[in-house]
């Protein structure tokens, strides 16, 4: 009485809904008990009912209960069917009565205790006096034990809110929803599987959300339940096979991971050699595959949710990791230097290359036009001819006086005089060009000065993470939870907490083929964790890993303008420019004017522009960045390659702009409506060895105004300049970055083209 006072309290303060969904929850369980009871493997055996009874969670009990009952009730392998059930009121007598006077009736080990000594008493009573029957009453206990024990573990497992599952979790979850499954295994249309159709369609989906592990556990149940149900060995083999592939190829899209299937489904089930059983299973798998495809994507998600492996979260104590995670980016980082770098020297090496063969040309044209003799010299004696040209590039690198040639070549040779200072023309050229090839073999030697700043840079690194910070971890669970919504399944999160104040999440990302990522989405989800407003996610890829940092809001923001003229017929800019946040709050405006104009120019530009920005994003600070840029225009070509290089990085939380310059135009700067210069004494990179930035710091506010220029726009001075920014009163970075380069185009004046760029920041309050 007691009980139903309870019931009928409980129902009370339940919603007309809440009380509809409440009943269709019973009728989901008497179903799984009808299924579980339906279950036969071996011919005989019918253990997996009385597993899911006492696995069952209390309140859940007596429909459970009673669909296992109907399971048995209704024949499935004979008369032997009713002492299951005696087996199961046995059970559900002593869950009762252990869920009123104890808490051990949901554990894993006291469940399936009872279950299998449960199946064991009515087993061994119905087989007295066989030995036989004795022995497999013993085995089926076995299974009874062990089917509650998976049970019981994955209800336990699905009642907390999960990050992930762990590998044994997993395959709790999948060993049991297999036990369910043998219940209509055997039901069939035609030689097709009813059971088998959804077992496929669970393989594709386990191995899309949890990898290769998920797709073998899940494989391996099924393939295993189903032999037990009857199936042909061969099978097992088959599913194996078709399962691995499913999973190896899960990262590449689900239609290469249902290709992968279906193939492998065929292939292996031919060459079993049963034709039956190959046909079947390939139409098994065309339809479990076509319900996959079609699946609810909101379900999806929620499986992939639970598949997935559980997010690493960066903890207080955590720093060392947390370190180990920016200097792998970094590492990348510098890997993608080194490639840019190389593939520069290797093009304009391919391009520029000397042959001996220009010698011998240049000769022949410039000395040997118009000469009687040519064509006997060149064409029918032109091994001779070239001997003496060899004879007398000896000569030259012997540095001897007189050129030892043969008397023969003297004798016919009517322009001796010329074609030898043609020859030491020419090959001093070759030579000259030749040489500074070799330079290119230093890059291995130049490698070690270009990365011997790299132990500089990581101290940057590690001091930067060693301030003091704290590390959110509950907080990072919940953001890693929050994205599996979207489909984001990181492998590591982080949220970081500054001395400031400032919040920074941090993201790993395994890459995959397929994989998208929507700004807006991610930026919404951290937003409802955090409680916090956070700037769009930045997001880098290196080395076939995604990073993404969302940085909190800051109290400024920035328009941008960018505007650029070239000054080449070819529409080839020499200038080049990079503007981005590094994901900390910080914004960087970089520009690049390269040597002279046209490609070579915008080559050098480029790279320049380039590598600072891959640098700065990777955290490395500003002198070891020059440094490595500067030794790559040193070294990546034969010829004189150099580039300005101007840097402003805006923080936008307090509105500190640092400014550096190597060998760059002036920046102009309005400041509380006054205007300023910052100016450069310093050279460019590519010139010398020993290259550095000239530095200053202002503070800007909303409403300042900073304007970064080639010197293309500064040709005719910056006075202007000033005056039309103190007289600027709003409108669009754009429109003033494109006022002053059109400006300066019509100013210039000494009848000298440059390219023009024109970089605009203005100082907003954040919205």
């Amino acid at each position: 009485m007691k009980e139903l006072a309870k019931i009928r309290t409980s129902l009370e303060h339940l919603s007309k809904t809440e009380i509809i969904k409440e009943a269709l929850l019973q009728l989901v369980y008497v179903a799984c008990g009808f299924c579980a009871s339906k279950g036969v493997i071996m011919g005989r055996f019918m253990p997996f009912g009385l597993s899911l009874a006492a696995a069952v969670p209390t309140p859940y009990l007596a429909m459970t209960t009673l669909g296992c009952f109907l399971g048995y009730f209704i024949p499935a392998i004979g008369a032997g069917a009713f002492r299951y059930i005696a087996s199961l009121f046995a059970i559900t007598a002593i869950k009762a009565l252990l869920a009123s006077v104890t808490n051990y009736a949901e554990r894993p080990f006291v469940c399936a205790t009872v279950a299998s000594v449960s199946s064991l008493a009515t087993g061994l009573v119905n087989s007295v006096g066989s030995s036989d029957g004795a022995l497999l009453s013993v085995s089926e206990a076995v299974f009874v034990f062990g089917g509650a024990y998976f049970i019981t573990r994955s209800f336990k497992i699905a009642s907390f809110s999960r990050k992930g599952l762990k590998g044994e979790e997993l395959t709790c979850i999948l060993a049991s929803f297999n036990m369910l499954l043998l219940g209509v295994i055997n039901l069939s249309a035609g030689g097709i599987s009813v059971g088998r159709i959804i077992g496929i369609t669970f393989i594709l989906l386990s191995s899309r959300y949890g990898g290769s592990y998920a797709a073998i556990v899940s494989g391996a149940a099924f393939a295993v339940g189903a032999v037990f149900a009857g199936a042909k060995p061969a099978l097992l083999i088959v599913i194996l096979f078709a399962s691995l592939l499913s999973g190896a190829f899960s990262s590449h899209g689900k239609y290469f991971q249902v290709g992968a299937f279906i193939i492998a489904s065929a292939v292996s089930g031919f060459l079993s050699g049963d034709i039956t059983l190959a046909t079947a299973f390939l139409i098994e798998s065309f339809f479990g595959s076509a319900i996959y495809l079609c699946f609810p994507k909101a379900v999806s998600m929620r499986l992939g949710r639970l598949f997935s492996p559980p997010t690493k979260t960066i903890s207080e104590n955590g720093m060392k990791k947390s370190v180990t995670m920016r200097l792998k980016y970094a590492a990348g980082a510098l890997s993608d230097v080194s490639c840019t770098v190389e593939n520069v020297a290797n093009e304009l090496s391919r391009i520029n290359s000397p042959e001996f063969e220009q010698v011998l040309d240049g000769v022949e044209k410039e000395a040997c036009t118009g000469c009687a003799l040519c064509v006997n010299c060149w064409e029918k004696r032109k091994s001779d001819t070239v001997s003496a040209m060899l004879d007398i590039v000896k000569s030259i690198k012997e540095e001897k006086d007189e050129y030892i040639v043969s008397d023969e070549f003297k004798g016919r040779c009517l322009r001796f005089d010329r074609v030898s200072a043609a020859v030491l023309k020419y090959y001093t050229d070759y030579a000259s060009a030749l040489a500074a090839e070799r330079r290119l073999a230093d890059i291995r030697s130049v490698v070690s000065d270009q990365f011997a700043g790299v132990s500089e840079m990581l101290n940057d690194l590690a001091t930067e993470l060693n301030r003091d910070e704290s590390f959110d971890e509950a907080l990072a669970s919940k953001i890693a939870v929050a994205l599996k919504n979207i489909d984001i399944r990181a492998d590591e999160c982080g949220v970081r907490i500054d001395k400031y104040g400032r919040m920074t999440v941090e993201l790993i990302v395994k890459e995959t083929s397929t994989q998208r990522y929507n700004r807006m989405k991610i930026l919404r989800q951290v937003e409802v964790c955090c409680d916090r407003d956070f700037e769009p996610p930045v997001i880098n890829k290196v080395s076939g890993t995604t990073y993404i940092t969302l940085t909190e809001k800051a109290v400024f923001g920035l328009d941008l303008g960018a505007h650029q003229i070239s000054c080449s017929p070819s529409g080839i800019c020499g200038d080049a420019y990079n503007l981005f946040t590094d994901g900390k709050g910080r914004v960087f405006m970089i520009l690049s004017d390269g040597m002279g104009s046209g490609g070579r120019a915008a080559v050098d530009g480029a790279m320049a522009s380039g590598l600072m920005s891959r640098l700065l994003k990777a955290g490395f600070g500003y002198d070891c960045s020059l440094r490595l840029v500067n030794s790559a225009m040193l070294f990546k070509s034969t010829d004189e390659s150099l580039a300005t290089l101007d840097v402003s990085c805006i923080d936008l939380f307090s509105g500190r702009t640092d400014l550096l310059k190597a060998g760059a135009a002036p920046t102009v700067i309005r400041r509380n409506g006054k205007s300023g210069k910052a100016q450069s004494t310093s050279l460019p990179a590519g010139i010398l060895r020993e290259v550095g930035f000239d530095k200053a710091s202002v503070k800007l506010r909303a409403g300042d105004i900073i304007v970064m220029m080639s010197d293309g726009a500064s040709g005719e001075g910056t006075e202007w300049i000033s005056a039309e920014l103190e007289a600027f009163r709003g409108g669009k970075a754009q429109d003033l970055a494109e006022f002053i380069a059109k400006s300066a185009r019509r100013r210039r004046s000494d009848n000298h083209e440059d390219d023009i760029t024109v970089l605009v920041g203005v100082i907003e309050k954040a919205v």
